[in-house]
């Protein structure tokens, strides 16, 4: 039985992967947001301003100079190679990232079986292009490597991750609360030698004109009242269909205040001498279904940052609360379902996407993997005094 999971995982793995990286060398701009990332980078190279270029059949680009002069590789060669090469090269991050996090945290689960239920939210992501795939597999593999001590290489990952989408800074400031001094410090020099790398590459001026004016449409990126089958896909979404519209800077707040729990969570449990291993594994818990519900940007190629807790929440019942399985099963389902509406028209699944089901599922989902995190595992002796915890995690 296991051999006839193990092929069937394998023979639908590699056709995703088969057609996600051929078929750029035969439509390289087709349903593929890469281009976007080329053209940033010849931009880069050429001096041209980043965040006010068109270029025909591409978004506009989003991402700091920090990525496009990364990209400026990739602009030497032609759309098709670099989109196949750029999807070889996620896919290799994630999936070898996937694999070490369910041999970490659930080794009893057979990997194929894992590895079939988190293809679904996989998909998307994968197919066009979407960077979200190599950011996972950067958070992934730093969080893997901060439990082992790795603190350098797990802080040059993560800050590669945040340079990129700038919302993976939440898990770093997360780990950051477990090891101050031995992550935070690197996390911040690996953010700052980040940042200054495009002046090895451009005029210094060019570069910080270029920083100013990402900060500035970073800032006016307000999607709140786009119409709702484009709108971000959040629990700001589930109040304008329940008539209950949140303005965007009071939604900031919410934002903020679900992310102080989460870290309200790691310090209680450094508090009460949880393993710092366990800890950081919390901590990628807790950030990935931050990141995937009340994140800066949740589009619905991001839930594949929930394609790991979905699989691990469906098949693994250990150290989580009994009531809480309900929700995995349901949010899992509404992923299940959503990624076959995705396959039909846009005048079949928008109707359905509308009502906000993607949000639904994601708090669902993410209610199960939460109350994982909150089942607290101490290891301090009877009686013994508790250290401050950012002083004992230190």
């Amino acid at each position: 039985m296991n051999r006839h999971w193990t092929r069937t995982a394998i023979i639908l793995w590699a056709v995703l992967l088969g057609v996600a990286c051929i078929r750029p060398l035969f439509k390289p701009t087709s349903s593929t947001v890469y281009p976007i990332y080329a053209f940033a980078g010849a931009d880069f190279a050429a001096g041209e301003p980043l965040y006010s270029s068109s270029h025909p059949g591409a978004d506009v680009y989003r991402y700091s100079p920090a990525v496009a002069a990364c990209f400026e590789p990739f602009a030497l060669v032609p759309l098709g190679v670099g989109g196949a090469v750029w999807r070889a090269i996620g896919a290799v991050m994630f999936l070898t990232g996937l694999a070490a996090w369910a041999k970490r945290v659930c080794p009893h689960v057979s990997q194929p079986i894992f590895f079939l239920l988190a293809l679904p939210l996989s998909v998307g992501s994968l197919s066009n292009g979407q960077a979200n795939v190599h950011v996972l597999g950067l958070m992934l593999w730093g969080s893997l490597l901060a439990t082992r001590g790795r603190w350098l290489w797990a802080a040059a990952f993560i800050a590669a991750a945040a340079l990129f989408k700038g919302y993976p800074i939440a898990l770093g400031l997360l780990i950051a609360l477990a090891a101050p001094f031995r992550f935070g410090l690197p996390l911040a020099a690996a953010l700052a030698a980040g940042c200054a790398l495009p002046y090895l590459f451009q005029d210094a001026d060019y570069v910080s004109s270029q920083y100013r004016q990402w900060v500035e449409s970073v800032s006016h990126d307000d999607r709140s009242n786009f119409p709702l089958h484009i709108a971000l896909q959040d629990p700001q979404m589930l109040l304008r269909i329940i008539g209950a519209p949140m303005g965007l800077d009071e939604y900031r707040l919410v934002q903020l205040g679900t992310g102080a729990a989460a870290a309200s969570v790691v310090l209680c449990q450094l508090w009460k001498r949880v393993p710092r291993e366990e800890v950081i594994l919390n901590s990628l818990l807790l950030g990935l279904c931050w990141m995937a519900t009340f994140g800066p940007c949740v589009e619905a190629s991001t839930f594949i940052l929930l394609a790991p807790v979905m699989a691990r929440e469906s098949l693994d019942g250990r150290n989580r609360p009994h009531w809480a399985a309900p929700y995995a099963w349901a949010g899992s389902l509404v992923f299940f379902a959503s990624v076959v509406l995705f396959a039909f028209p846009h005048q079949i699944h928008r109707p359905v996407i509308v009502l906000g089901i993607l949000p639904v599922a994601a708090l669902l989902l993410s209610t199960a993997a939460v109350a994982r995190a909150l089942v607290v595992r101490s290891v301090a002796a009877p009686g013994a005094t508790l250290e401050p915890p950012l002083l004992r995690a230190a």
